[in-house]
């Protein structure tokens, strides 16, 4: 359930910046967040996935950690990114 709550957050964060005019200043960066997001509900999806009856429960887990990952470091950058750019 924190997953699906942490991608739904990560996605609301380019839509309150469009609502706050900030977007425009950094669109690449909150595009990265909004990966990150995207990235993190398709983890939470194969988290479903990794039910030990179906065959495939280690690859599903060892994917999703891998997506979890590459989640985090867009996140960071584009966090990054969008506050080196807010502040100039």
């Amino acid at each position: 359930m924190g997953e699906i709550l942490t991608a739904i957050a990560l996605l609301l964060v380019p839509v309150l910046a469009e609502y706050m005019k900030v977007r425009a200043k950094s669109v690449k960066a909150f595009n990265l967040i909004a990966a990150g997001g995207l990235l993190t509900v398709l983890s939470a999806a194969l988290a479903v996935l990794s039910n030990p009856v179906i065959g495939l429960s280690v690859v599903t887990v060892y994917l999703g950690l891998l997506l979890d990952v590459i989640a985090f470091i867009l996140v960071l950058i584009g966090t990054l990114m969008a506050a080196a750019q807010l502040v100039k």
